[in-house]
């Protein structure tokens, strides 16, 4: 009756907690995209205009940090004509400004920006340029190499490593990402076994009792005040990686207050990372409690087992709402976000509770018999098994699905660093899968049948072996010998793979920091770019694309089709197929040969439902 009481409450609790954090979750959804991409600009990019305008107005696809979002204008001399106001709009987050004098001299004139995303923290960087005609029509000549704007603020590219290539702000911010991952899943899946391992699943044996609490007291005296503090550092490491990425990789702007204050007050992500903050000063608090007063009543201990456990919850929140998931398409982020924190969750259920057993319990059982070893870990690992198993269940099941929010197509795969990193973390989680079948149906089954037969013999030394010539008793002393090594080799194997489970979680989630660190490379791609080996058939490129939606279809040309300068005209139709002008049209190019970064390119309609402009 007490283990049903239990396995019932063990079933009910991670439900309640699934339900807390998806009502958690909804509640602070909010609409965003994958990057603050230009959209469309005035002066649009290209434009040749015969008055001088006013101010330059760009509009971007998600919510802009105000504190970290600029634009200026320079001229064909490198020299910046702005007036050096640029600003987010009040009424429309999404809108940037920037005023011009009065009188702009007739030229050329390149608008550099840089976005920073307010739910994730990205940073894209790019530019356009536009023309004032002469009284006579004309435009002042100015050699394309000559086009200055791309030393103003940064390269005109996605940061994030958004080529697949990490320099030294990416690094830094990778690796502050990945300390985080670990630590969160290690911390979290320490809760988890404390809650749902060896406290839910209470037992009689005195062994198992003793093993139990000088795991947990190991955890607390080693681990748990560390790897807070740990996490607490690395948390700060990443905000000082966007700083990095908003400065070009300046440390001293990077660390200024200034920086810091505006990436944590002025956009989402540094309300949630605030969020992180919080959770984890506060379960420091206890961690620090409960390494100073190891003598506690076991209410006391039951109490901060399942405060540490909504503590992990509200962390998982925290990270995932502050991550990429938090920027995918409205119509799909609610979806995105809570199948990041499963995956999470998964992840800490099952690579978080392997490094549990690896670093915390299994060292403790060295001090035991063969025989106590042998028990209490076949005991342990069936109690682990079904929250393993969750794990599993939940990251093959929200693994392909954040892949799929997250991706257009297979191509992205191989063309893209992002999908690059998510094809090895497929393998690695493939290997985790093959090694975590291996100890559960080959080494862990071999073990309780030696166990068994060891245990059956010992238990009746009186028996009699049969007549072999030798003296009974030194025949059983021999048999019992005999499987006491088979036995010792069983734990012996079993315990190695089980050390070598968490390596392959470990990389699984270094894997996770570079799909966070590369997400830049999932800018949208174009037909163009889909269809590179073509470029080299020097006759115009058609194509027919549908958006996501199905409400338009998009027929395209570029013509000539080669390296350089091109036309691209987009023709929109409806879902009734008519011609639809009530939208606007961008395309985005990137330069596959080389890192040139990605360029918009806002096509110009002509009111009959067709859309172009020239370019690179």
């Amino acid at each position: 009756m007490r283990y049903s009481r239990r396995l019932m409450a063990f079933i009910r609790i991670p439900g309640l907690a699934l339900l807390l954090a998806g009502l958690l979750l909804c509640f602070f959804i909010l609409p965003a995209q994958a990057h603050a991409i230009l959209l469309k600009s005035d002066p649009a990019k290209d434009a040749v205009l015969a008055t001088a305008p006013s101010q330059v107005s760009m509009w971007f696809t998600e919510d802009l940090n105000p504190a970290s979002s600029t634009a200026e204008v320079v001229n064909a001399t490198n020299t910046r004509v702005d007036t050096k106001d640029a600003h987010v709009t009040v009424n429309d987050p999404r809108e940037m400004i920037v005023s011009l004098p009065a009188k702009l001299p007739a030229g050329v004139y390149v608008v550099v920006w840089r976005t920073q995303s307010s739910d994730d923290g990205h940073v894209l960087r790019g530019s356009f340029h536009f023309s004032v005609a002469q009284a006579d029509g004309t435009v002042p000549q100015v050699s394309s190499k000559t086009i200055p704007g791309t030393d103003v603020l940064g390269s005109n590219s996605a940061t994030d490593a958004s080529s697949g290539q990490l320099d030294g702000s990416s690094l830094f911010s990778f690796l502050m990402i990945t300390l985080v991952d670990i630590g969160v899943v290690f911390w979290v899946g320490a809760q988890l076994w404390h809650s749902f391992v060896l406290q839910l699943f209470d037992t009689q044996e005195v062994e198992q009792q003793r093993a139990d609490q000088r795991a947990i007291q190991r955890f607390e005296r080693f681990f748990a005040v560390p790897v807070l503090v740990l996490l607490l550092l690395a948390n700060l490491g990443v905000l000082i990686g966007q700083g990095l990425a908003l400065s070009d990789g300046s440390w001293s702007q990077a660390l200024l207050p200034a920086t810091l204050q505006g990436l944590v007050l002025h956009s989402r992500f540094g309300t949630y990372w605030l969020l992180r903050l919080a959770v984890l000063a506060l379960a420091l608090l206890l961690a620090v409690f409960a390494a100073l007063k190891r003598q506690r009543p076991r209410a006391i201990d039951s109490t901060l087992s399942w405060i540490n456990l909504i503590l992990a919850l509200a962390l998982l929140i925290a990270v995932t709402l502050s991550g990429h998931a938090a920027a995918v398409n409205g119509d799909l982020q609610i979806f995105a976000i809570l199948g990041d924190w499963l995956h999470l969750l998964a992840a800490a259920l099952w690579v978080g509770g392997m490094l549990y057993l690896a670093l915390i319990y299994l060292p403790i059982l060295h001090s035991t018999t063969l025989p106590s070893r042998s028990r209490i870990l076949l005991s342990t690992l069936a109690h682990y098994s079904p929250l393993a198993l969750a794990g599993v269940i939940i990251m093959a099941v929200s693994g392909p699905f954040n892949a799929v929010v997250h991706m257009d197509t297979f191509s992205q795969l191989i063309t893209t660093a992002y999908g690059r990193a998510l094809s090895v973390k497929t393998l690695l989680v493939i290997a985790l899968l093959v090694t975590s079948s291996l100890h559960v149906f080959v080494y862990r089954p071999r073990l309780k049948k030696a166990f068994a037969s060891y245990e059956g013999i010992g238990s009746h030394p009186d028996d009699k072996p049969e007549d072999t010539g030798k003296h009974p008793f030194l025949a059983l002393s021999s048999e019992i010998k005999v499987l006491e090594n088979k036995l010792e080799g069983h734990v012996t194997r079993l315990t190695r793979i089980l050390r070598w489970e968490p390596l392959l979680g470990v990389a699984v989630l270094v894997c996770t920091g570079l799909l966070n660190v590369f997400a830049g490379t999932l800018l949208p791609t174009t037909v163009g770019q889909t269809t590179s080996s073509q470029a080299t058939v020097v006759k115009p490129f058609h194509g027919t694309v549908q958006t996501k939606d199905h409400k338009y279809t998009l027929n395209v040309t570029v013509s000539p089709n080669r390296f350089g300068t091109n036309v691209f005209t987009v023709n929109v139709l409806d879902s009734k197929g008519q011609p639809d002008t009530q939208v606007g049209v961008s395309i985005y190019t990137t330069m596959l040969d080389m890192d040139m970064g990605t360029d918009a390119i806002n096509l110009q309609p002509d009111g009959k439902g067709h859309f172009s402009a020239r370019g690179i």
